[in-house]
């Protein structure tokens, strides 16, 4: 004859929280954004907008990649310390949201840049963003000004 046992309410509680843990554990980083496709002129300003949420307190970097180049652009912790390459220190503004800005846009700024988001157990994601920069037509300037 076969005797089954009912679980307790404790054996429960501990069942629900290990699962709970193991679910945040996997899923512990997630990153979103409006817009991954951006277009911009030279001398333009741009804000690679995004949110994210994790557990635990992030580390937030951005690189940037075109061809064979890929460098680093800077990272930063909200409310934390920022450390911006030479490269860009005059042009990036860092946001705690995670966010990036870069102003006055230069053609050598079109490509694909990443955000990786690393929490302080080791677990980090990355998401992409392309940006295409256009000259400024000289016409397209005359144009604008009558």
């Amino acid at each position: 004859m076969w005797h089954f046992r009912l679980w307790e309410i404790q054996d429960v509680a501990v069942f629900l929280s290990i699962m709970l843990y193991m679910c945040h554990l996997a899923g512990a980083i997630s990153i979103y954004s409006p817009q991954r496709s951006l277009i911009r002129s030279v001398q333009d300003d741009v804000i690679f907008s995004v949110n994210f949420t994790c557990s635990g307190i992030p580390n937030i970097q951005w690189t940037f990649m075109s061809g064979l180049v890929s460098r680093t652009i800077g990272a930063w912790q909200p409310g934390g310390y920022t450390n911006i390459t030479e490269d860009y220190s005059s042009r990036v503004q860092a946001y705690d949201n995670g966010s990036m800005g870069l102003s006055d846009l230069r053609l050598q700024d079109g490509g694909f840049y990443v955000v990786t988001i690393t929490e302080s157990t080791g677990s980090s994601k990355d998401f992409g963003f392309v940006l295409k920069v256009n000259e400024n037509d000289v016409t397209e300037l005359q144009i604008m000004n009558v």
